[in-house]
Parts: structure tokens; sequence; C-alpha cells
């Protein structure tokens, strides 16, 4: 799976330095220039040098016009662009087009507000682009076997603390979040169809994962 990258969730994450699990839940990633260069520079030049450091040994790749040129999609980019203007601010308007030029399936952003592009793609306002904030990679983490439930929750904690003080997110609140969205009873068709493929490609057992989960949020404040 392939995805594009915002600017919030790259500093979260590195800041965290959870940034690992970008490299362990997709097989490529990608960053509009403008992102990179303008925003993510400006917003902590010390996490644009670490992220830099990613893009110089080919972890992540920085898309410029030309390269959307050479591959034949600038036109769809700019009506992409055109199209969404309405729903994003300029930063995740850049990062949700050039999903859909390049048919990234995964959106990644930590912008989970209220009509904000998170949500936004969770409703399917866009079509064929599925969004992840940084809490729903480490959900797939769990899902996978690779972390039980108390290390995704200090986890969570880590990435919160070191990334969102004035802020931060609630590990119960988002937990319960992801359940519903992946729920049958809750979750839309096109999530929930997501989420059996993952799991029959991963042998996971789904049941059992998200009863282990809902017991241990069932056991928090």
């Amino acid at each position: 799976m392939n995805a594009s990258l915002d600017t919030d969730v790259v500093i979260h994450l590195y800041l965290g330095n959870k940034q690992g699990l970008l490299f362990e839940l997709f097989d490529e990633l990608y960053m509009y220039e403008f992102l990179y260069e303008r925003e993510l520079k400006k917003k902590s030049p010390s996490i644009y040098e670490a992220f830099s450091s990613d893009v110089s040994n080919g972890r992540i790749g920085i898309i410029r016009n030309k390269d959307l040129i050479e591959l034949g999609v600038k036109g769809l980019f700019d009506n992409y662009m055109r199209d969404f203007e309405y729903l994003f601010d300029r930063g995740e308007l850049y990062a949700v087009s050039l999903a859909k030029a390049m048919g990234l399936y995964a959106f990644v952003s930590d912008d989970t507000k209220e009509f904000g592009p998170h949500e936004t793609l969770v409703k399917q306002l866009i079509e064929d682009v599925i969004p992840f904030a940084f809490y729903e990679l480490m959900f797939l983490k769990y899902l996978l076997g690779k972390i039980e439930v108390k290390g995704m929750h200090k986890e969570f904690d880590l990435v919160t603390i070191k990334s969102m003080s004035q802020r931060p997110m609630s590990f119960r609140s988002r937990m319960m979040q992801t359940v519903r969205r992946f729920s049958k009873k809750n979750g839309s068709d096109r999530d929930c169809d997501w989420i059996d493929s993952y799991c029959r490609s991963n042998k996971i057992d789904f049941k059992r994962k998200m009863k282990e989960l809902k017991n241990y949020l069932s056991s928090i404040d």
C-alpha cells in the first residue's frame, strides 16, 4: 500500500521517534514538494532535517511538478486541486490531490478536526483514498501482533506527550473511534471491506483482537 503524507503526522511521529510505523506499514511514501519545502521546513526545522535524511536514503519520495508531468498526471493533479479547493486547507489540498492523481490508496494525516481531511475521507466524500491517523497506524500494528494493547497505549501517550502537550489526544477516545470505524455495525462498507481484506492477507483473527482491545478500553478511564 502506497501513501501520500501530510506534514502534521510526520511531525508527530518523528517527535515521538515512531516514524518507523510509516516504513513498517507502507510500501512507498510520498510528499508533495510544497509540503516538504515550505510547510514542514517552516513548522519544524529539526523534523525537516530528520525527514530529509529519510528522503536522501530513498525511503520517502518528494514529488515535484516535473515529476507529475513525467508521470502524465499533472492535468489530473490540477483538476483535483480545483475540485477539492472548497474542502481543504492549502497543504491538505496538495496532499489529497497528490494521492488521487498518483493513485495512492492511503492519505496519512493527523488533522482529525471536525470537517477536516481525515473526517472528509472517512465519510467517503472523495473516492479511492482511505485516510489514516497516527493512532490508526498503531492499531494496524496491534492487529499484526507487533505490539500488545498496553504497549500501543504507551506508544500513543509518548507521541501525544512529545508533540501534543497543549492538546493531547485521549487514547481511549481515539481507539473507540477506530473500533467504531472498522466495525460492521458502524463502519462504512469501504472501511469494513478493506479491514477484512487486510486481516485475511495477514492471517489476523480480527474478532479476537477487537475483543481484546474493547476489554482493555473498558478497564481504563
